[in-house]
């Protein structure tokens, strides 16, 4: 019974595992070594004086003192090791919790501790060592405080004996700690116990463990070089440049450029304007405009006086635009023709805001001759004024706008010259939207050397092939992009090689950055670098630049070094630096860290504190979690916020995202809390990728690098993850998913027939899930199904059943007793994707996109649950490419059959959304409808514009010179056409690009006749324009949205902030809440 009753306990203390060491070894030689250190005498007094006052035994306060070495290493509060109960006894795993109110409180555990695993059955431990589910339990680092030596086992990496006896000894693995690890770790344990002999009534994290020796490493020797800058501002220097060079090409958008002499006017102009207007010492500019050669000029221009430059883009919802220039205190704002009827309407709101057009700015006469007076008119700026504004999202949904002077800026911006290799000659191309802070560095480094910036336009930055034609026909020789970018610019050029001789330089920023990416990179292109960036807007951007110019050797893409006049720390919660290679929070020191949060002082104070080491300066505290790695370079872990304690256990959930990203096949991942009644919290994983990753494959490979509570209990595999305003990954949608799924747990119904299991055979691979974990009542698009998995599936299935068929019959349950011919199959065009799941509030009736499907909707009705629609779609004849010989059917034969399926089924209060091409269908029904006596409550155009004669003419002639093959080539990727290649033999691909050529010509035809011969009477259901900002086809969208008025009385406009063409797939929330809009559902503010 004793050995039963040990046995359940050792399970215990080894089941919830342990952290690792940090391996610290700059030449790893696979040996054993030993580093002594002698204990001063009066240190080995007071341990024998505190322990008898104390009444404990010596060996407690040594345990009490090594746990917190361990916490300080690992950071965490819980540690495990191994303590040898006698000199050269076995060790027992002993776990000690450091969080306590004081060193006695901890000397009092580790006495219990010790004694208890002294008394327990040592036999039970020893057959619990064989069990593989324990094998990450076992303790790294064992601790005989006798002083005893003894070799290292095959599970111990550090073996630590003393001080009885007069010294520390401590014996380590060669090939992960080297001789300074060593001796660093034997001064952690000497301070920890002088600490503790000192003050034992203080609490035993509140002092850090690191030594001066180290810490002056930390603070300096990890710092970035010091490197002298010029009392200048970049504007400055890039009035030089026009003094220099006036007639040289400054800046390139299109077919447009300028000079750096015309630049240097336009900025003279936009100045003076500001200083005419009263702009005063950092007032702040707002700037709503595209990123134009204007948009250059205006940010130069409102820095040349003297103000703060706050970017905003045009086509930010009114709301928002008015939050921020409120916060901002914003008193002027420059806008464009085309930018600013948003900011029209957010300005109602608001007194005392002046707005002037940039080209009023321009003509108002007040520029002067950059020959002239070097101060012409400018007033001056100090290094310390404040530069600009960013507002990034907060975590109370409040924006805020960090703001940074003009020293870290210049810093920043000089960084980037000298590590990217940016001359005189250079091309740079500005590729971010302008409110991202990498905007900036991109608009003005080349000009501070007399390079030249291009203006890379949006619609070309969404169509990679036409990317990279300008990257290499423009002769960039800089350029950053985000990884997820670089990734699909990778896909094309391993299909498409393309020369680029003049590139010298990729960085990459934003997101982190995969081995296997780079891995990729260098295939394709070895002879171009790759820089990795870290940086925060905070901190004036980067901060840190790893350059790569092949597949590092750590575990990860390092962060690299600090740049130039940049601080880094790894410190614990109290600021102290942590040990060497230990886990803890980074913070910034330095010229880079910004002035704080705009009119925010609770936020500032949080966040930019007190440098506890200099005073007088000032830390950024960044919430990133990170390590140093014997090279000098940062390892970046995760988010301080993103720690979550499940069954006792704390989990980084950083580290399990981290393991998932290093998974091949996996592109992107995130780690989310779903909890349940009677079930309690558990880890759900998703990611994303070409194709669903066998389960048990994916565990496999997590559980090869994490303890068992670590590997997610469910992995779901999507097409993509769900993203923020700001192009995160929206971890507040992944939880509310992960409780909507469920587990394929106890309470799902399993499935019953051979039917019902043969389809659960099917599921399964498709959605990324177990075959168990599908239930007979599992619905295939809630469970994460997509049109493309739809397709795959009928084709698996042998075509016993078409995408049609899936889409009517989506229930695992009902699809199989359709295979067996149990159900009758449904007819007509219009599909029901979902009923009204409260009070009837109305029906949206979906047309598709060209050579879409009806499942396209899809996750539009997943966004619409709770609210009262119905959402049905329309299934086009002859574009599901499992059945045989369907024909096209004529676009006017396709309104008719609608119209009467929605006046036969009585569909109560429609609204209709006809996307991209299927907006005119969705036209022609409306119209149908009206003659009918039963006019649709809306019709919603998404993705679409009327465009004119010309342009629609001009794009039909370029599909009939196209074959189906190659539309298809030209949709993949970018359509499910691409998607399903896999699946289907050629002919039914091009049968796929036929349907997407059918519809798209349809439209043409359609609204050229409506363009040429506009209708006698429009129509009086109101229409309503609903656009992507990001979208390519629908740039211009501000002004061109009013020429559907050439068809309704009653036209508006909508405007998702991102999305692309796809929106109704990339962002179903945001297209959700436009149909509640448009059908008078909730409010419009």
């Amino acid at each position: 019974m004793t050995t039963q009753i040990d046995r359940t306990h050792w399970r215990g203390v080894l089941a919830r595992g342990t952290e690792r060491l940090p391996r610290w070894s700059r030449d790893p030689v696979a040996s054993t070594a030993v580093h002594v250190a002698a204990v001063p005498d009066d240190l080995a007094e007071g341990v024998r004086h505190l322990a008898a006052a104390a009444g404990v035994p010596v060996e407690a306060v040594v345990l009490a003192a090594h746990a917190r070495v361990l916490a300080a290493l690992t950071g965490e509060d819980e540690v495990v090791t191994g303590l040898a109960p006698t000199a050269g006894a076995p060790p027992r795993p002993c776990r000690l919790d450091v969080t306590v109110v004081s060193w006695r409180e901890l000397m009092a555990a580790a006495g219990a501790a010790a004694a208890d695993a002294r008394d327990r059955d040592a036999e039970a431990l020893d057959e619990l060592r064989r069990d593989p589910e324990l094998a990450g339990g076992w303790p790294e680092s064992v601790l005989d405080p006798t002083g005893g030596d003894a070799d290292l086992d095959d599970r111990t990496l550090l073996r630590v004996a003393g001080p009885i006896g007069g010294v520390l000894r401590v014996r380590h693995r060669a090939d992960v700690l080297d001789a300074d690890a060593a001796a660093r770790i034997a001064g952690y344990h000497l301070t920890a116990l002088r600490q503790l002999v000192g003050d034992p009534d203080a609490a035993p994290t509140r002092y850090g463990l690191v030594g001066p020796a180290e810490l002056r490493v930390q603070l300096d020797g990890l710092a970035g070089p010091r490197v002298p800058r010029p009392d200048r501002r970049l504007h400055d220097l890039v009035r030089d440049r026009a003094r220099a060079r006036p007639d040289a090409v400054a800046l390139v958008r299109g077919a447009d450029r300028w000079t750096y002499g015309e630049l240097d006017d336009r900025v003279d102009r936009v100045a003076r304007a500001l200083l005419a207007r009263g702009l005063r010492r950092e007032d702040v500019v707002a700037v709503v405009t595209e990123r134009t050669l204007g948009w250059a000029a205006a940010v130069l221009g409102v820095m040349a006086a003297g103000g703060a430059y706050l970017p905003i883009e045009p086509h930010f919802p009114a709301d928002r635009i008015g939050t921020v220039l409120r916060r901002a205190g914003c008193r002027l704002v420059l806008t464009e023709d085309g930018s600013k009827e948003t900011l029209d309407v957010a300005l109602d709101d608001l007194d005392g805001v002046q707005r002037l057009l940039v080209e009023d700015a321009l003509a108002d006469g007040h520029a002067g001759d950059h020959t002239a007076d070097p101060a012409c008119g400018r007033p001056a700026v100090t290094a310390g004024q404040l530069a600009y504004l960013y507002f990034t999202s907060g975590s109370t949904g409040e924006p805020k706008g960090a703001m940074c002077e003009h020293a870290g800026m210049l810093n920043h911006v000089l960084v980037k010259i000298e590590d990217l290799g940016i001359t005189e000659g250079t091309v740079v191309a500005q590729t971010a939207p302008q409110c991202f802070d990498i905007s900036l560095w991109q608009l003005v480094s080349a000009l501070v050397v007399g390079g030249t910036t291009l203006l890379v336009e949006q619609e070309i930055v969404l169509d990679v092939p036409r990317f990279v034609d300008l990257v290499a026909r423009r002769r960039v020789g800089v350029l950053q992009i985000v990884p997820s970018y670089l990734d699909v610019v990778v896909s094309f050029l391993e299909e498409h090689p393309v020369d680029l001789p003049d590139l010298r330089c990729v960085a990459v920023t934003g997101e982190a950055l995969k081995k296997e990416l780079v891995a990729r990179w260098f295939a394709v292109r070895p002879d171009i670098p790759l820089v990795n960036a870290y940086g925060l807007t905070e901190t004036s951007d980067d901060t840190n630049h790893e350059v790569l110019h092949g597949v590092p050797d750590h575990e990860r893409v390092p962060l690299g070094p600090a740049v130039a006049n940049v601080g880094v720390r790894v410190v614990d919660e109290h600021l102290s630096p942590v040990p060497l290679g230990a886990p803890g929070e980074i913070v910034f020191s330095g010229v880079c860290v910004g002035r704080g949060y705009v009119n925010d002082p609770e936020r500032t104070a949080r966040a930019f504190v007190p440098d506890p080491r200099r005073p007088g300066e000032r830390l950024y505290r960044s919430g990133d979690r990170g390590r140093w790695l014997p090279d000098g370079k940062l390892d970046f872990l995760g988010r301080r916020d993103h720690q979550v304690k499940i069954s006792g256990f704390r989990i980084e959930m950083g580290e399990v995202e981290n393991a998932l990203l290093r998974v091949p096949g996996v592109r992107d991942g995130a780690v989310v809390v779903s909890e349940a009644p009677g079930r309690g919290k558990q880890l759900v994983g998703f990611y994303s990728g070409s194709r669903p990753i066998a389960t048990e494959t994916l565990r496999a490979t997590l559980g090869a690098s994490l303890p068992g509570y670590m590997v997610p209990a469910v992995l779901h595999h999507r097409e993509t993850l769900p993203l923020t305003g700001n192009g995160k990954i929206d971890r507040k949608a992944l939880t509310a998913l992960a409780d909507e799924l469920g587990t394929g747990g106890p309470d799902r119904a399993a499935p019953r027939t051979a039917t019902e299991h043969r389809l659960a055979a099917v599921w399964a691979p498709l959605l990324g899930v177990d075959e168990d974990a599908v239930g007979r009542d599992d619905h295939f698009f809630d469970r994460g199904g997509s049109s493309l998995l739809a397709v795959k599936m009928a084709v698996r299935l042998g075509k016993e059943v078409s995408l049609t068929d899936i889409t009517r019959h989506p229930v695992l349950a009902d699809l199989a007793a359709l295979m067996d011919g149990r159900a009758a199959a449904s007819t007509g065009l219009i599909q029901a994707l979902a009923e009204s799941d409260g009070p009837a509030r109305g029906t949206v009736v979906g047309i598709p996109p060209a050579g879409g499907h009806a499942v396209s909707f899809r996750p539009l009705a997943t966004g619409l649950r709770g609210t009262g629609l119905a959402v049905h779609a329309v299934e086009l004849p002859g574009h599901d490419p499992t059945v045989d010989d369907e024909p096209f059917v004529p676009l006017a034969e396709v309104a008719d059959r609608v119209a009467g399926e929605i006046v036969e089924r009585a569909l109560p209060d429609v609204l209709l959304w006809g996307h991209s091409s299927g907006a005119a269908v969705a036209l022609a029904v409306a119209r149908r409808l009206e003659a009918r006596g039963v006019p649709a409550r809306r019709v919603v155009l998404g993705a679409q514009l009327l465009g004119t004669v010309a342009a629609r003419r001009r794009d039909a002639a370029e599909l009939d010179a196209r074959t189906d093959a190659e539309i298809a080539v030209r949709l993949a990727g970018h359509h499910d056409v691409g998607g399903v290649a896999a699946e289907l033999d050629p002919r039914r691909v091009e049968r796929s690009a036929a349907a997407y050529r059918h519809d798209c010509q349809a439209a043409h035809a359609f609204l050229v006749d409506v363009l040429e011969h506009p209708p006698a009477g429009r129509l009086a259901t109101p229409v309503t324009v609903v656009v992507a900002a990001d979208d390519p086809s629908t740039a211009g969208f501000v002004e061109h949205h009013r020429g559907w008025e050439l068809v309704a009385e009653d036209v508006t406009l909508h405007v998702l902030d991102h999305g692309g063409h796809h929106f109704l797939r990339t962002r179903p929330a945001d297209a959700a809440r436009a149909v509640l809009h448009a059908a008078d559902l909730v409010p419009t503010s």
